[in-house]
């Protein structure tokens, strides 16, 4: 999706725009998931 060419209006209205197919695309192929540590106590 981005390149060196992208001016920063073509970027604004990417991340900000309309949930378009290939922003669909974009956002489910970077998606992370961040797991929580669960530490259990030693009894």
């Amino acid at each position: 999706m981005l390149d060196d060419n992208m001016s920063i209006e073509d970027l604004l209205r990417f991340y900000m725009g309309k949930n378009t197919p290939d922003r669909q695309e974009f956002i489910i192929d970077n998606l992370k998931v961040e797991l929580d540590i669960i530490e259990e106590d030693t009894v």
